[in-house]
């Protein structure tokens, strides 16, 4: 979790109005670190947290990051550098994750070079292990595409627009023509519909 003693903002952010987080309340003031906090640290670890490992403690400090992220650029560049709150922050967390994401891939890919170095298995039987990983990454793909048809059409539609397509949370809004809290919720549903059919096909 956050440990707001670490993050030091001045005395006039801590008097900043609080936005209480029930529902047609207006979005905290970016100022208002402590208020932003309380209303985007559970969604954001969620997020961050179905897209590595529900389990994952590394998603605590990814979202920490992105929240000391905005103190900097509130105090470099003022209020007004961060328009649209929501879309910023979860850009923001999204954008740190696949960075963590990438570390990991680049690591895991250095281990099995230097694993693949140290072998002296014939080339035959390379390939026949390449042939078999193929063939386990397309029956998964399978999968994962043909689960996600089987959910609800709206929560499919940010799913491919966010993940498959790349955009930002705020370019998904404009295309289906809803908020960004709106997309957030579809999205974070659809992501969990998606994971437990995988879970029972026994994908993930």
């Amino acid at each position: 979790m956050v440990n707001r003693k670490t993050v030091q903002i001045s005395d006039k952010a801590v008097e900043t109005r609080s936005v209480r987080k029930n529902a047609g309340e207006r979005t905290p003031d970016p100022c208002n670190l402590m208020a932003v906090v309380d209303r985007y640290q559970s969604p954001l670890l969620r997020y961050v947290g179905r897209m590595l490992d529900a389990a994952d403690s590394e998603s605590e400090d990814i979202v920490q990051e992105t929240f000391i992220r905005l103190h900097r650029q509130i105090a470099r560049k003022g209020p007004d550098s961060v328009r649209h709150l929501t879309s910023w922050l979860f850009k923001t967390a999204h954008n740190l994750t696949i960075d963590l994401l990438r570390k990991r891939s680049r690591r895991k890919q250095s281990e099995l070079d230097v694993e693949d170095a140290s072998q002296t298995t014939a080339q035959s039987v390379a390939d026949e292990l390449d042939a078999v990983s193929e063939v386990l990454r397309r029956e998964a793909r399978e999968v994962t595409l043909r689960e996600l048809t089987q959910i609800d059409d709206q929560q499919r539609q940010v799913i491919l627009l966010k993940i498959i397509q790349g955009m930002t949370l705020r370019q998904v809004a404009e295309v289906a023509g809803v908020s960004v809290s709106l997309v957030n919720y579809r999205l974070n549903q659809g992501l969990a519909e998606l994971a437990r059919r995988l879970r029972k096909a026994g994908v993930v």
